[in-house]
């Protein structure tokens, strides 16, 4: 067996370009005992855990799907953010 230093193992883990940085991301969807739930990305690098209902980053959660999230806007804009890589 081959021995893996902290660095190998990141860049094998890593892929760069996977999330574009200056936007809104959806990095992960997850079923939650307490309903569907997911991981959001702001374009400051922030993470919020958000569930249907949460005002994060400017944008109200009006659904979670398998792969995309619907955000709401302040002055009433709907639109759907596709899970990253999909």
């Amino acid at each position: 067996m081959s021995e893996q230093t902290p660095a190998l193992a990141a860049a094998k883990a890593t892929r760069a370009d996977a999330l574009p940085l200056n936007d809104l991301t959806v990095i992960g969807v997850m079923k939650a005992h307490d309903g569907p739930a997911a991981l959001l990305r702001s374009s400051r690098g922030q993470i919020a855990r958000v569930q249907i209902g949460a005002q994060v980053f400017g944008v109200t959660v009006t659904g979670i799907g398998e792969d995309q999230v619907i955000l709401t806007t302040r002055g009433g804009q709907t639109k759907a953010v596709q899970l990253a890589g999909s």
